[in-house]
């Protein structure tokens, strides 16, 4: 994500203040070789408080299990090597259960490629009813 610019003004007004959950297919939107999984956590972090963040951030990232160690800055669930529909779907439900536990507005980023699985209607609800802020970044 530091590899990506952020719009200008990102987080307009509540947006600043409320919470931002983060899922990222690391399968799909690789780690930088030259960093490691909890460096690069850290680094989304510094990058969005540096673009105006002041709330609580949770990362949940999702992929093979080749190294990983995010330590405590993410929750990692781990996959087989192929199992992109397995992977995107455990994605789709775990998004539906933190905005379940997760007030309106939200902020809500999805670092991934091409899905396996339609998110579409499930985010565009959470963006028209729940007035979620989304944010998507592609490798």
């Amino acid at each position: 994500m530091s590899d990506k610019t952020l719009p200008a003004d990102p987080f307009p007004g509540i947006f600043a203040w409320v919470r931002i959950g983060i899922f990222w297919d690391v399968d799909q939107f690789k780690i930088n070789v030259q960093s490691d999984a909890h460096s690069a956590a850290q680094n989304i972090r510094k990058t969005l408080s540096a673009a105006g963040h002041l709330g609580k951030v949770e990362i949940m990232a999702y992929g093979v299990a080749d190294g990983h160690d995010f330590k405590d800055e993410a929750k990692f669930t781990s996959f087989p090597a192929g199992a992109d529909t397995e992977r995107h779907t455990k994605m789709l439900q775990d998004i539906l259960v933190w905005s379940s536990k997760s007030p309106n507005p939200s902020n809500l980023f999805l670092i991934m490629g091409d899905s396996t699985v339609d998110f579409s209607s499930d985010i565009e609800s959470l963006a028209s009813l729940r007035h979620y802020k989304i944010h998507r970044v592609k490798p």
